[in-house]
């Protein structure tokens, strides 16, 4: 077993241990205290992209993800150009590769991590930062992974944090109003293509019934054309979410 594998086992035994009901409050606290001793050790990043992916414990991917956060919200601007690199480059790789096979809140924690990057490295660092949401939007396969990055971007970066400069919170307000029109019409094309599919759904329906049927019966095909109506999918709730963010 190598030095990472045994790592992870250690950490995996005291993330259940944390959250077990028989664990003491005093115990909790003795753990709390390895933990962040190791989150605080330099380079302890390194070993987190190897937890994230060598574990299926949802405790350990919130715990590493936990680690990146603090990283880059405290030490960021004083790590090597390479580092932040590398640790971009990581966690992009990551999101796109698992991103239907984490939970749901551990995909949303890594895309905040991710924007907590270009709300210091975005466009002088992290060029390819919005243009590569607004290609995930574009592709039916990546989709929903991009309107829900692109609404978490509105959210964090639209009222940036106490911690950025007022030059910084007005640069970074700019390039948002920069990529309005361009975010507009990308939704405006999505909205069309989803009407587009509900108008063909009601129109491949039955023919319309006779006068004498009765139209409080909900199963028939009608009816159902327009209970399965693509409106009604998660990407509408989303982009509406991103245009009133």
């Amino acid at each position: 077993m190598t030095t990472e594998d045994s790592s992870l086992r250690t950490l995996e035994g005291l993330m259940s241990e944390f959250f077990a009901i028989s664990t003491t409050n005093q115990r909790k606290r003795d753990i709390e205290e390895l933990l962040n001793n190791f989150s605080a050790q330099s380079g302890s990043w390194r070993l987190c992209f190897s937890f994230l992916m060598h574990t299926r414990n949802e405790y350990v991917m919130m715990y590493a993800l936990s680690v990146f956060e603090n990283l880059i919200n405290r030490q960021w601007i004083g790590l090597p150009p390479q580092d932040r690199m590398e640790i971009r480059t990581g966690l992009t790789k990551f999101l796109l590769g698992q991103h239907k096979v984490v939970p749901n809140y551990i995909r949303n924690k890594l895309i905040k991590v991710i924007v907590c990057i270009a709300r210091l490295d975005w466009p002088h660092f992290y060029p390819d930062f919005f243009p590569s949401i607004l290609q995930l939007i574009q592709q039916p396969q990546t989709c929903s992974l991009g309107l829900i990055m692109l609404q978490t971007t509105s959210e964090e970066l639209g009222s940036p944090r106490e911690d950025l400069s007022a030059a910084r919170k007005e640069e970074v307000q700019k390039l948002l109003l920069d990529q309005v029109p361009t975010v507009f019409s990308l939704i405006t094309h999505i909205l069309e293509t989803i009407l587009d599919k509900h108008r063909s759904l009601v129109t491949t329906a039955t023919p319309p019934p006779s006068p004498t049927h009765d139209d409080s019966n909900d199963s028939s095909p009608t009816h159902m054309a327009y209970g399965s109506s693509p409106l009604q999918s998660g990407e509408l709730k989303q982009i509406y979410s991103c245009m009133c963010a």
